[in-house]
């Protein structure tokens, strides 16, 4: 596979969970090679804390942080209004953020929690900047996905999709899972001819804090796994800036850069039925 790079100098990037773990390590790397980095981050004070670290360690100074919690549709809405008003193109949309919550929440929009972050944040997003990446040349929109070793038979529940009836958070957590790597392949199908793609990865093992709304032994575990856990995420890198992969759509990446055929795994109508899904819980 050829690896070549497209030159970011002039690359707007807009990033959701960009302040940690897969996010941070896609967007240190894509300021490094001089990315107009945008930060979506729930707290003002730690996007700007991130974006100045980022600018420390790369010299690259252009981010901004735009604030959004993506569990709230309202919240998400007001920072593309932002986006728009400040940015006249998005060249890579890496929805990136994403949490894992052991109990269930319920959000003040009526959602659960779990969902609304990793599913439908990816989805309004997507959505609300859709216009913009079609404005600007070869845009790409990239997921984070998951590990393939549990993707050989995805199943979502969609009579229960947000896992409201029978919540439990390895369930909650699986069903997102499938859903958001569904969204990307879904919404690949539906950019077809616009001159986007849509691109999802396997980051694999990288520092985060996704545990840090688990239970206590397993945030006790947290510091000997982000030891062994890698700062850098290649395959986020690859799938925003590798100019090998312009023009394939609904493609999934993992962690060796290697292209898998993982789409062929989900039914054929379950894409239009999870889109059909998020459109119905759109609280405006």
């Amino acid at each position: 596979m050829i690896r070549t790079e497209r030159d970011l100098e002039n690359r707007t990037i807009l990033l959701s969970g960009g302040t940690s773990g897969v996010g941070r390590a896609t967007a240190l790397e894509l300021a490094r090679r001089g990315a107009t980095i945008v930060i979506l981050s729930r707290s003002e004070d730690n996007g700007r804390q991130t974006l100045e670290d980022i600018a420390g360690q790369t010299g690259n100074g252009k981010g901004e942080c735009l604030v959004a919690d993506l569990s709230l549709q309202s919240s998400v809405r007001r920072a593309c209004a932002a986006f728009k008003q400040r940015y006249d193109r998005l060249d890579v949309l890496a929805n990136l953020g994403g949490a894992i919550y052991w109990e269930k929440q319920i959000t003040e929009e009526g959602i659960e929690r779990m969902f609304a972050v990793n599913v439908l944040s990816h989805f309004l997003l997507t959505q609300q900047l859709q216009d913009m990446l079609k404005e600007s040349p070869a845009a790409r929109v990239i997921t984070v996905g998951g590990d393939p070793r549990f993707l050989n038979n995805p199943r979502i529940d969609f009579g229960d999709i947000q896992s409201m009836n029978r919540f439990s958070g390895k369930r909650a957590t699986m069903q997102a899972m499938y859903a958001r790597i569904l969204f990307g392949f879904e919404l690949a199908d539906r950019l077809e001819g616009t001159g986007v793609s849509s691109v999802v990865f396997h980051p694999g093992w990288v520092k985060s804090r996704l545990n840090r709304h688990s239970p206590w032994y397993l945030r006790m575990l947290s510091p000997m796994m982000n030891a062994l856990a890698a700062r850098d995420c290649k395959a986020g890198v690859y799938a925003a800036s590798a100019a090998g992969i312009d023009g394939l759509n609904g493609i999934f990446i993992d962690d060796k850069l290697k292209l898998l055929p993982i789409k062929e795994n989900f039914d054929k109508d379950a894409g239009p039925r999870l889109w059909q899904a998020c459109q119905d819980l759109m609280t405006m």
